[in-house]
């Protein structure tokens, strides 16, 4: 659909979480990305989606959020298709040369990397 559980307009905001292996995370990322609207999660592996622990975690997130698969080593080649579709790819670590994500202004199209 265009909206989420709370009736917000979807964003052109895909989280890539492909690089995230543990199944609790990937479930929290699935309400999180439910929450601010994103239009869709990546994952390393949708057959997780069916596991109890993601189930439990993820509450019905994975009802309201589009969950595509993307395996670590077709990794590259999906985010230039994205960069090909108009995505800007923006990359999400922690470092001490990392800036702030509260102060960073996303285009519209957007993909964030997480791992």
């Amino acid at each position: 659909g265009l909206k989420n559980a709370a009736g917000q307009r979807k964003q052109e905001l895909v989280i890539c979480a492909t690089l995230v292996d543990k199944v609790p995370n990937l479930a929290g990322l699935a309400r999180t990305a439910e929450i601010f609207a994103a239009d869709r999660l990546v994952i390393p592996d949708s057959s997780v989606c069916k596991m109890d622990i993601f189930k439990s975690v993820s509450v019905s997130a994975g009802d309201w959020i589009t969950i595509e698969e993307c395996k670590e080593d077709g990794l590259l080649s999906w985010l230039k298709h994205q960069r090909e579709n108009g995505y800007k790819i923006v990359g999400l670590e922690q470092t001490s040369s990392s800036s702030c994500i509260s102060k960073t202004e996303f285009t519209s199209k957007t993909v964030l990397l997480l791992g």
